[in-house]
């Protein structure tokens, strides 16, 4: 992609209020820091409404949890003893910009092959390497760590801002294992909030401080991970994975295996698992992403955390930014049951195991989405620019206003008339539309293409006289005439995917 093009896209993303920022504005803004405007806010909640249904449809159940919990949690988790980026200073006083040292390193184009502290200072004192911004020497590397802490009540006690999502789900297993009557295997999943504090935010919604995360855990004992019924009834289905074995003999070849052939060929280890791999590559491909820019990679053995038994990344081909991840299916075995309970000393945590009178610590699979992240890559790959205009080709699921309605000029007054009803008739139903009277028909067909309207309804003349009135598609700019009194069953078909544009009968008549 072309410069230009980077740059007309994010351009767009402002213009047309999807994404506003670093804010705020009108002060010294905040790196990482950015406001979703009006657009957007409609398009991020067609998408957790989306997130929301695939997980529903696959029988997880939705929690939400607290932002803050008590710091003997983020013991438990392995937290405060690991979370934490190697970062150097510019000692340039002009400069004395801060940077993530790995980071740093990789962009420079070096192999990480120690990435401990001793490792990167040797790397960096080794090569000479200087910031990279100002060419100024850079001080030691040192830790930073990534969580975001305060005190809270009198006597004023630490508390920790919860830097992911996933824990705080773990923490209510208990209850979940009571509500579900001791049956396992228990699916939840939880939509919210959680913070960093990040050395160097950058890439638009890809890195900031504060980010949302829909995250769904499934609590299951080790038999249940190889007898698994969703797998059995999903086994056909494709993935496309790049596996640690090829990267490391820098072959980026990606397979495309059914995941019955992936757990055949030993590349996904057990079928609950390859399940729930199937489950993260359907759930981005359903966000109008072409397949050809989605990929399931591997961890590398340095880049899997200690206690994972597996863990993969889907990975979305920006347009701008290149491969970068959106989501993590990660195997985490017992690691996390297992502190709690150690740590908590509660028996709860433990559920029964196959064999007679045996007690067990359930183990996790986790799928992690990154909802930002998801949001600005599903926008970013819809713009789409042709000859004459600009079109934001969103799936019909996620466009923030489906539909548009126009009257075909603003006399007689009878044509915004009829337009309001219409109007007022597919807001009460509960779709997404607007109505617009400024400016030509052309201007406003183009208005609208850009901000993702699916189907124009204009109302004309002959509307007043016989009760019709033209749809028009975005794909193609064809129209066809249509009764007024179908509309709204019209409408909820194509919203519902129970028609195609295609199959709706024109009534306009050859002369």
């Amino acid at each position: 992609m072309s410069d230009d093009e980077a740059t007309k896209i994010l351009m767009l993303m402002g213009h047309r209020g999807f994404i506003w920022g670093p804010s705020p504005e009108i002060y010294n803004p905040v790196k990482g820091a950015y406001e979703i405007g009006p657009l957007g806010k409609e398009m991020k909640n067609n998408l957790e409404r989306y997130m929301r249904k695939k997980f529903r449809k696959n029988n997880f159940w939705e929690v939400q949890c607290p932002l803050i919990s008590p710091e003997i949690v983020w013991k438990a988790s392995g937290h405060v003893e690991r979370f934490f980026d190697y970062i150097t200073q510019c000692s340039n006083p002009k400069c004395d910009n801060v940077h993530r040292v790995d980071t740093m390193l990789e962009r420079m184009g070096f192999e990480l092959t120690d990435v401990s502290q001793e490792g990167l200072q040797k790397l960096v004192n080794d090569n000479k390497i200087v910031c990279p911004d100002c060419e100024g020497e850079l001080g030691p590397v040192a830790t930073q760590n990534l969580m975001v802490t305060s005190k809270l009540g009198f006597p004023a006690s630490e508390f920790i801002l919860r830097p992911e999502t996933a824990t705080t789900t773990y923490l209510t297993f208990p209850r979940l294992h009571n509500y579900f009557r001791t049956s396992m295997p228990i699916y939840a999943f939880q939509m919210g909030y959680a913070f960093r504090n990040e050395i160097s935010p950058r890439n638009m919604l890809l890195r900031t401080r504060e980010f949302e995360q829909c995250e769904g855990q499934i609590f299951i004992t080790p038999d249940q991970e190889i007898d698994f019924p969703l797998f059995e009834d999903n086994k056909d289905q494709h993935v496309v994975l790049w596996p640690a074995a090829l990267q490391e003999k820098n072959d980026k070849t990606l397979l495309d295996l059914s995941i019955q052939e992936a757990v055949d060929q030993k590349i996904l280890q057990k079928p609950a698992y390859a399940w729930l791999v199937y489950l993260a590559y359907d759930m981005v491909k359903g966000l109008g992403i072409p397949a050809e820019n989605i990929r399931l990679r591997q961890h590398k053995q340095d880049e899997m955390a200690h206690y994972a038994h597996d863990a993969w990344d889907l990975e979305i081909k920006s347009k701008i930014y290149g491969w970068t991840e959106v989501c993590g299916v990660h195997d985490r075995g017992d690691y996390d049951l297992s502190n709690h309970h150690k740590m908590s000393k509660k028996k709860q945590l433990l559920v029964s195991g196959a064999k007679k009178g045996e007690k067990v610590v359930p183990h996790i699979l986790e799928i992690a989405f990154g909802l930002g992240r998801l949001f600005f890559f599903a926008l970013e790959q819809a713009f789409k620019f042709e000859e004459e205009r600009n079109v934001l080709d969103l799936p019909i699921e996620l466009t923030p206003v489906p539909f548009a309605v126009f009257p075909l000029m603003k006399k007689p007054k009878e044509l915004q008339v009829v337009a309001k009803e219409i109007f007022d008739d597919l807001i009460e139903n509960d779709f997404g539309a607007i109505m617009d009277m400024a400016g030509s028909i052309g201007k406003r067909y183009r208005r609208t293409e850009e901000i993702g309207v699916r189907y124009a309804f204009t109302i004309d003349h002959t509307t007043l006289e016989d009760d019709t009135l033209t749809i028009r598609s975005i794909e193609d700019m064809s129209q066809k005439r249509i009764k007024k009194a179908d509309l709204i069953d019209i409408a909820a078909k194509l919203m519902h995917r129970k028609i195609t544009y295609a199959e709706i009968e024109d009534l306009t008549v050859s002369e």
